[in-house]
């Protein structure tokens, strides 16, 4: 966990308006923080150069996502609201705002840094593409069987055939690559999971240290799979496509406020799965 951090006295926000509730809440928070002589802008503003200590993004883990990286790069710590269905990156739930917001305006609370993946898409050696992901890197998204070569840190270790490959941060290891049989990570580290593998080089889920560079080289030839990242940017590759996949140098900052313990919403989305 990071340091506590003083009071803030400017905080950004910004809401995804398919969540019911998600703008009314917004609008709620900005009017409880000026109140008590906190400085608050739009999303809009703060991607313009307003400096602000937090930005408040009302949503589901969706919207976090997007939010986290439109501020990794400007070191602007993210807490989310929670209007989506589970909500695991979410910090708190839309019950829980009021008491956030004090949280916030005391100082309280503290930062947490997480990992981020960058994904190099390269075409005849040269770069064609790269994007930074938060929750996961998946090279997939057909409706055929895909055949991808996989090494680790320039070791080759074989070809996997089925869904595709699904490389997560910590912070992804609760997503989609749960979703596909992976484990679940509580330090920093990558996770590789084949996904709905037919025959793979993987034995497991592999757990691998965030140094690593996975490359995957793109062996098939009956259609053109996607390089995915977490579920909102995509690549289009070719038969021949080298992906390399390593630690961005940017991170994202979430804002934990104290009022849910990690293992405790994991627990919680564990029993809505079943």
């Amino acid at each position: 966990m990071g340091e506590k951090k003083p009071g803030v006295s400017r905080v950004g926000v910004t809401f995804r308006d398919r969540h019911d509730g998600a703008q009314q809440a917004q609008d709620r928070a900005q009017a409880q923080l000026e109140s008590q002589g906190v400085e608050v802008f739009d999303l809009g503003q703060v991607l313009d150069g307003q400096d602000v200590d937090v930005l408040l993004a009302f949503g589901g883990d969706g919207t976090l996502l997007h939010a986290s990286r439109l501020m990794a790069s400007r070191n602007i710590p993210v807490l989310g609201v929670n209007f989506g269905r589970v909500g695991y990156l979410c910090a708190v739930t839309e019950e829980q705002l009021d008491e956030t917001l004090e949280v916030l305006v005391r100082g309280v609370y503290r930062v947490e840094e997480r990992s981020m993946l960058r994904a190099t898409i390269l075409n005849r050696r040269e770069v064609v593409w790269q994007v930074d992901a938060f929750n996961e890197v998946l090279v997939g998204g057909s409706n055929r069987t895909l055949s991808l070569d996989v090494s680790i840190s320039g070791e080759h270790i074989g070809t996997i055939v089925g869904d595709g490959v699904i490389i997560a941060t910590r912070t992804g290891s609760t997503a989609y690559a749960m979703s596909a049989g992976g484990p679940v990570v509580l330090l920093e580290s990558m996770v590789l999971v084949a996904s709905n593998a037919i025959s793979s080089a993987l034995l497991a889920p592999t757990v691998l240290p965030m140094q690593a560079t996975v490359e995957i080289t793109n062996r098939t030839k009956v259609t053109r799979p996607y390089v995915i990242a977490d579920g909102q940017k995509d690549y289009q590759i070719l038969d021949g496509t080298v992906i390399q996949v390593e630690r961005s140098p940017s991170s994202v900052l979430l804002v934990d406020p104290g009022l849910v313990s990690p293992l405790a919403k994991l627990t919680k989305k564990s029993a809505e799965r079943t």
